[in-house]
């Protein structure tokens, strides 16, 4: 039988090496992304500056548009050149509008399909639900060994939080699993 001591060692030495492999993962992970997120800046940066010139393209096509109706207009009808610049201004200031109504339509049903994680929740309570199961389980084999019993015996004469004003073993608790894993 281990002593209390030896055992209390055992339990530092695998917490420190839990600590070490955690950390030597996050910074595996940091070493790995650091790279990629550079070149996701820069990639970004260089698709806002061809935006920015796409957009200021497009604004020198709006007023190409808007010359081109006002010639329309001075052409068929009776307008004045400010007359005619205004109405061919107005008409292709309406045509964006009316492009913009569309993107902003297709936008809100796009939003509306938005939906939260619905898997990662579950997943991670499950995780973490094993991994305290796991602990306990462990626990309850540290104690059964120091105190001299097998682990069966231990846990099943451990008491349970009282309910109801009684106390309960392991086996009476249908919510808790025994070591062999039944029900």
């Amino acid at each position: 039988m281990a002593s209390p001591t030896e055992i209390s060692d055992l339990l530092n030495s695998i917490t420190r090496d839990i600590r070490t492999i955690i950390s030597d993962e996050i910074a595996l992970v940091k070493a790995e992304i650091k790279p990629a997120v550079r070149h996701v800046g820069v990639g970004s940066g260089m698709f806002g500056a061809a935006a920015y010139f796409a957009i200021s393209a497009t604004i020198i096509l709006w007023f190409v548009f808007a010359a081109g109706f006002a010639w329309l207009y001075a052409s068929v009808t009776s307008l004045s050149a400010w007359g005619a610049a205004f109405w061919g201004m107005f008409t292709a200031m309406f045509l964006v509008l009316i492009i913009a109504g569309v993107f902003v339509v297709i936008g809100l049903k796009n939003f509306k399909q938005v939906r939260g994680p619905e898997k990662a929740p579950e997943s991670i309570g499950k995780t973490f639900s094993a991994f305290a199961s796991g602990l306990e389980d462990g626990g309850n084999r540290v104690k059964a060994e120091v105190s001299g019993r097998s682990a069966d015996e231990w846990i099943s004469s451990r008491p349970v939080a009282p309910v109801g004003g009684q106390t309960r073993t392991i086996e009476d608790d249908p919510l808790r699993t025994d070591l062999q894993g039944k029900r």
